[in-house]
């Protein structure tokens, strides 16, 4: 799939919405949502759900997350929607979910402190939040985690 789905997760779930947008999916998390709100935000923009609520389990737009254990959850999801997690990994902000863009060094250099701007060349900025990304040791240790995930 060239594409990453679209997911709404449950306030169960925070630490997999979380890894989920770090590989590129687009995924709706409100901690503020429980089970049924929910899922009336993620159908009402088709949205597939993840939910560790058992009351939810059995509709059909919706992947009942079997485990506690984030690796765990991961795997499930990639089998059962599958996506190139190394595709569009990074792609997203990891806090908000808006789409990253790159930005140039003198824009970079406003906001990260200076020996990341010295050791970095290339940086990428969440309009949302205004979080600033760069390459670091971070990327590094989720491909690692992939890899170790048989991903």
């Amino acid at each position: 799939m060239d594409e990453t789905p679209k997911f709404a997760a449950d306030r169960m779930l925070a630490r997999l919405a979380r890894w989920l947008r770090i590989l590129g999916a687009d995924v709706k998390y409100d901690s503020q949502l429980g089970g049924h709100a929910c899922l009336r935000a993620a159908r009402s923009e088709g949205r597939f759900l993840l939910t560790r609520d058992k009351r939810l389990r059995t509709a059909p737009d919706v992947l009942f997350i079997e485990s506690n254990a984030f690796r765990d959850q991961l795997r499930q999801v990639l089998a059962a929607i599958p996506f190139d997690p190394r595709a569009h990994a990074f792609s997203r902000c990891s806090h908000c979910n808006r789409p990253v863009r790159e930005i140039g060094p003198g824009l970079a250099a406003r906001f990260v402190p200076p020996y990341v701007f010295a050791s970095q060349r290339r940086f990428a900025l969440c309009d949302g939040c205004g979080r600033v990304y760069w390459g670091g040791t971070h990327p590094q240790r989720v491909m690692r985690e992939l890899e170790s995930l048989g991903l």
